[in-house]
């Protein structure tokens, strides 16, 4: 259906009728059109004359095309008619909107370079803060393009399915607080530079799948990091205010060579909540007898992924226990690794003094999980709940689990979910 716009004589009324919203104050119109799609907050302008030219101060413009983001599947043509329907829209919107917009979004669908430009060159005219392109990896990359460099005033950035080549005049976003990168093309080098050209970052999400990477991320003021690796080579992080990590390393590369990853997080002392998943444990336990250094008073939180039965693995993660006194909440999940180590025996030699929360996610071996348990239960003397996401097929796995001694007498455990089998 063909979007029709505004036409002179929209929001007039009949004579005689009761316009209950032609009166609304700004603030509320402005809150109403935010929330809509802006094909339908540009459609307000038959609500009545007062609405007629509401919109072109909306100070966000956000365009997501709803049929692709909810089917999956999309074919080539279809998605180039997505896109030369958003450039007809997106040319006819800017060219009447005349006020400053603060933030510009375009989801599930594939930019137009040469359109994309001339947006961008509108919008550096117009204070935009926050740029969001979220074009779907399963279909082409889009390449970003020159004036996207020249937004000197962006505090937040999402791109996905991108490009990125650096110019040689960059000189950095200087007021960027936030940095989304998801399934994009880039060198190392253009990397590295990106983030270490935002020195007031706080925020970084970044997902690399590009093969053999030496990822280095240099944030002095960087506090929270999301970071997802497919196939890389070495990490290296210079974040001395990082208080929140969220780390997902995979790379079946590595299996025969020394890691670094037990350095990694020597680098983290202010960490308060820490999530290592994947691979990472396992590569964690690479290396000649890896030992941390670094003490996490500040660690409260702590998720890992591990595999009970791997010695090296748990030895990994007794590290981490002990170096981080003052956690107050641990979730465990096992990963399926495929190792035939016997159930390591943990070792009683850590008190938890301010661990109160426990949750067991899943489990393979339940001899390894009984063991880790047992350790749990005997080093927590003040710990509140012990709670199992899993579900089990065994009575006598639960009959054990509520035999073990607790150090803490309010210790209440949430025991996995029986599941029986059914009698054919």
């Amino acid at each position: 259906m063909t979007f029709c716009w505004p036409q002179e004589n929209c929001g007039k009324r009949s004579t005689g009728e009761i316009d209950r919203i032609s009166n609304l104050p700004l603030e509320i119109k402005e809150n109403i059109l935010i929330r809509l799609p802006v094909k339908e907050a540009v459609r307000t302008c038959c609500l009545s004359s007062n609405w007629r030219l509401a919109w072109t101060s909306i100070p966000e413009l956000v365009y997501e095309n709803h049929s692709i983001s909810t089917s999956g599947h999309v074919r080539p043509e279809e998605l180039n008619e997505c896109t030369t329907k958003m450039v007809e829209f997106l040319d006819k919107f800017l060219s009447i909107h005349d006020c400053s917009i603060r933030k510009f979004a375009i989801v599930h669908v594939k930019p137009c370079f040469g359109a994309l430009n001339r947006w961008l060159e509108i919008l550096s005219r117009r204070g935009i803060e926050e740029i969001q392109i979220t074009h779907l990896p399963s279909y082409y990359s889009w390449e970003v393009p020159p004036t996207f460099w020249n937004l000197h005033c962006l505090r937040e950035v999402e791109l996905i399915g991108c490009i990125i080549a650096l110019p040689q005049a960059f000189k950095g976003f200087k007021l960027l607080k936030s940095l989304s990168l998801a399934w994009l093309d880039i060198s190392e080098a253009d990397l590295s530079n990106l983030i270490a050209s935002c020195p007031l970052l706080e925020n970084l999400n970044l997902i690399v799948s590009k093969h053999g990477m030496h990822i280095r991320i240099d944030a002095p003021m960087l506090k929270h990091l999301q970071l997802r690796c497919l196939r890389f080579n070495q990490v290296c992080l210079r974040t001395p205010s990082l208080v929140k990590a969220i780390l997902s390393l995979r790379d079946d590369l590595l299996n025969h060579r020394e890691s670094n990853f037990i350095h990694l997080l020597d680098c983290l002392p202010k960490l308060e909540m820490l999530y290592v998943g994947g691979d990472l444990t396992k590569y964690l336990a690479y290396g000649h007898d890896p030992k941390l250094s670094t003490k996490f008073y500040h660690l409260k939180i702590l998720h890992i992924v591990f595999n009970f039965a791997c010695q090296r693995q748990a030895a990994v993660v007794r590290q981490l226990f002990h170096h981080a006194p003052n956690l107050q909440e641990i979730i465990v999940s096992e990963s399926d690794m495929g190792y035939s180590f016997k159930p390591e025996e943990w070792t009683q030699n850590t008190v938890f003094e301010h661990l109160k929360y426990v949750k067991i996610r899943n489990f393979n071996n339940q001899k390894s999980v009984l063991s880790f348990v047992a350790f749990l239960l005997a080093s927590t003397p003040f710990l509140e709940e012990l709670h199992f996401t899993h579900e089990v097929e065994d009575p006598k796995f639960l009959q054990k689990l509520l035999q073990l001694k607790r150090a803490s007498k309010k210790a209440r455990i949430r025991p996995p979910i029986y599941l029986q089998k059914e009698e054919s």
